[in-house]
C-alpha cells in the first residue's frame, strides 16, 4: 500500500515519507550504512545479478503491474501509450514545481533493468523522451533543457522505469549521482552505436553494503576464492 498524506502549509518545515508495509528490503535501504563500489562484468551479471533479479517474486512489482493494467492510479496518468505510461512519481508532492519528479513506466515487462537494453528498444527510449518533453511543457511549462531523464542501475525495482526530474531539484539531485544514474539521452546514444553494449560493457555502481545484491556479492567472491584456493 502506497499513499501520500499531505498537510499544506505555506511554509513547509519537514518532509515525511511513509513506506506501509515496510519489507527488510525498504529497512536495508533507508538505514544507515556504509556504501562501496562495484564493477559488474557481465561475467558478474550472469552469475550474480540475473539469477538475483529472477529469483524476486513478481508479488514485488505487482503494484506496478496494477498501475499499468489501470487497476490503479488510473486518475493521476499523465500519459498512456500502448508501449509506456507517465504519471507523477510518489517522491512528488505534485504542488512545488521546483521538485517536479515524473517516472516513465514500460508495458513490457521483459525489460527489467538496463542490462536488458537492446537496439530494438530505441522507440520506446525515444517515446519516453518526446512525450516527457511534451506534457510537462504543456503542464508546467518547463523547456527541453529544464529535465533530467535518467536511468537507475542498479534500480529500486526491477520493472524498466525512467525517472524524469526538474533539473533544479536539490532532492533528485542526490540520486543522480555518479554510480547509480545512466542519463537517458547517453542511453538512447550508446545503443545507436551498438545495440548490444548494455550486454557487453562492464558497469560500475555503488551499493550499500547491507543490501542483498552486496551480500550476494560477497558469498560469491568467498566462493570463488575458496574454489581456487
Amino acid at each position: 500500500m502506497w499513499a501520500w498524506f499531505a498537510a499544506v502549509r505555506e511554509r513547509a518545515d519537514v518532509k515525511i515519507n511513509i513506506v506501509f508495509p515496510a519489507t527488510e528490503d525498504h529497512v536495508r535501504k533507508y538505514r544507515k550504512q556504509q556504501y562501496a563500489m562495484f564493477r559488474e562484468s557481465p561475467e558478474l551479471y550472469k552469475n550474480i545479478v540475473e539469477p538475483y533479479i529472477s529469483s524476486l517474486p513478481k508479488s514485488r512489482t505487482q503494484w506496478v503491474q496494477d498501475i499499468l493494467d489501470g487497476k490503479s492510479e488510473v486518475e493521476k496518468v499523465l500519459f498512456s501509450s500502448s508501449d509506456f505510461i507517465l504519471l507523477p512519481d510518489m517522491k512528488w508532492d505534485l504542488r512545488t514545481l521546483s521538485s517536479l519528479y515524473i517516472v516513465a513506466i514500460a508495458r513490457n515487462s521483459s525489460i527489467k533493468c538496463l542490462r536488458d537494453l537492446r537496439a530494438c528498444h530505441l522507440p520506446l527510449l525515444k517515446g519516453i523522451e518526446a512525450a516527457a518533453h511534451s506534457v510537462v511543457q504543456e503542464r508546467w511549462g518547463l523547456g527541453f533543457s529544464d529535465l533530467r531523464m535518467f536511468v537507475h542501475y542498479q534500480p529500486t525495482y526491477y520493472h524498466f522505469h525512467v525517472h524524469i526530474v526538474n533539473a533544479n531539484a536539490g532532492e533528485s539531485a542526490a540520486r543522480m549521482s555518479v554510480g547509480q544514474a545512466h542519463l537517458l539521452g547517453d542511453v538512447i546514444s550508446l545503443l545507436e552505436v551498438d545495440g548490444h553494449v548494455y550486454e557487453r560493457m562492464t558497469l560500475s555502481y555503488q551499493l550499500g553494503l547491507e543490501s542483498k545484491l552486496a551480500e550476494l556479492y560477497r558469498l560469491f567472491s568467498t566462493t570463488r576464492e575458496r574454489a581456487t584456493s
